[in-house]
Order: structure tokens, then sequence, then C-alpha cells
């Protein structure tokens, strides 16, 4: 092989030999090629924007979860107060209003309907229902709770 008008061999090298600078830092030791870290750097950034969209997730469920157990918490209260002794409304019955007197639960709004079912002859169930409902983004939830007297 000629390079320059020289042979490799006139310098009593051949084809196979590494020429190293003695200056040099750099060493032949087995290292990391640019194609391994760019394939590296791509897995992670896959399983970093998976492990970010995962949380936004779970950050949403959680704020469900919260609402859902405030919700419940709000229909019980309706519940016993439209259960109370002297205060059961005379079916058929059908309400709402909201919480607007209580600051924390300004965004929760409330239905009630209270109705007579036929069983046997004269004798009746009376259906109560509460139906509490709120905004969760775009979408209308409700969570409902019914008694049977």
């Amino acid at each position: 092989m000629r390079h320059f008008g020289f042979r490799i061999g006139d310098f009593g090298l051949n084809d196979k030999t590494k020429i190293r600078n003695p200056q040099s830092t750099i060493r032949n030791e087995a290292g990391f090629t640019l194609l391994e870290v760019m394939v590296a750097v791509a897995i992670m950034s896959m399983v970093l924007v998976t492990l970010l969209g995962l949380k936004n997730r779970t950050m949403q469920d959680v704020a469900l979860a919260d609402h859902i157990t405030t919700a419940t918490m709000l229909a019980k209260r309706k519940m016993v107060d439209t259960i109370s002794i002297g205060t059961r409304p005379t079916p058929p019955v059908e309400d709402d209003g909201d919480f607007t007197g209580e600051e924390n639960f300004k965004d929760y709004a409330w239905k009630r309907s209270v109705s007579k079912i036929p069983v046997i002859g004269t004798a009746y169930v009376t259906e109560i229902r509460i139906a509490v409902l709120w905004k969760e983004g775009t979408r209308q939830e409700m969570v409902e709770l019914v008694d049977y007297e």
C-alpha cells in the first residue's frame, strides 16, 4: 500500500500496526460509541416521557378521588338532614341547591328526590335520592345516595 510515495513497509510497519502518539491522553480502552450513547439517550427519553404521563394521570386520579370523597360526605350529610325527624319532606318532592354558604364546598351542588313506590295494595316504600354534583374539567360528575324506608 502506498501513501504519498512512501510504502508503510518503509517504516517497519504493516497494515495492522496501530500508530500511537505517546503524549496523547487518549488510550485505546474499551468505551461507548456515539451510536450507543445516542440509543441510550433515546431510550431514557422515552422512559422519562412515559413516567411524566403516568405522574400526571396519577395526580388527576387523586384529585378525582378527593372530589368523590367530599361529594359522598356532603351527600351523606344531606341525607341525614332529609331523614331527620321533623324535617322529612312529604313525597313527591324534587328540589336542588348548592353549598354556597360553605367556602370549601362552593363548587358542589345537590339534588334531592323523595317519592313513594307502591309495594302491595296500599302499602308503599319511600325512596329518598340525594345526588351531589360537581364539574371535573368539562365533565359533570355525580355521587348519588339512595335510601328506602
